[in-house]
């Protein structure tokens, strides 16, 4: 009868650490392709939405460079990470934790990356289409702030908001990150204290 019990063998193997190292390392090659397929989709829904002037054309253009490069940090950098988590060496008793901290250094560099591009393409296209090509945003503004107004403002806006979130979220992360290993630290430091 022990040999048909599943679930002491999967307990087993999820404790063991290889398990999550692997569904991670899997989860992020899948949020890979997922990022590359969203980014098409988006360029392909914000060309129905811009102006139709020889401005706003070339506005939207340097715009969807800007989503392209954009498309390609994220799942650049999803990869690496994936690549990452793979060959994290293996602790006895750590596991999650690295994993954590490994994650929560992704999210601000897909943030930072994200917004810094989108941000810096956002104004360049409010500026060459002299805001005619604002429309072409609405999806994006949760992202991106200073869609209306002048065009100038409006862009700078956008720029400098964009950047400084952008510097604001990977520090975010970085910063979330050496928090959790600083408390593992001192965790370890006191176990390691009432031991002695």
């Amino acid at each position: 009868m022990p040999k048909f019990l599943v679930v002491p063998a999967l307990l087993r193997l999820i404790s063991e650490g290889s398990f999550f190292k692997q569904v991670f390392a899997w989860l992020l090659r899948l949020w890979t392709a997922a990022a590359v397929v969203a980014g098409i989709w988006l360029s392909i829904e914000l060309w129905r939405g811009g102006g139709t002037s020889s401005q706003a054309v070339f506005g939207q253009l340097v715009f969807q460079v800007a989503l392209v490069v954009a498309t390609y940090l994220v799942a650049h950098l999803s990869w690496v990470r994936a690549q990452d988590v793979a060959a994290m060496p293996q602790i006895a008793g750590e596991v999650i934790i690295p994993l954590a901290r490994l994650l929560l250094r992704l999210g601000g560099e897909l943030y930072a990356s994200l917004l810094a591009v989108i941000s810096t393409g956002g104004a360049l296209m409010i500026w060459i289409s002299a805001g005619e090509a604002r429309p072409y945003l609405a999806e994006l503004r949760l992202l991106l702030p200073g869609t209306g107004g002048d065009p100038f403002p409006a862009g700078l806006a956008m720029l400098l908001i964009g950047l400084a979130s952008a510097a604001l979220g990977l520090l975010g992360g970085y910063l979330a990150s050496e928090l959790l290993g600083l408390l593992c630290a001192i965790e370890s430091n006191t176990r390691g204290g009432k031991q002695i």
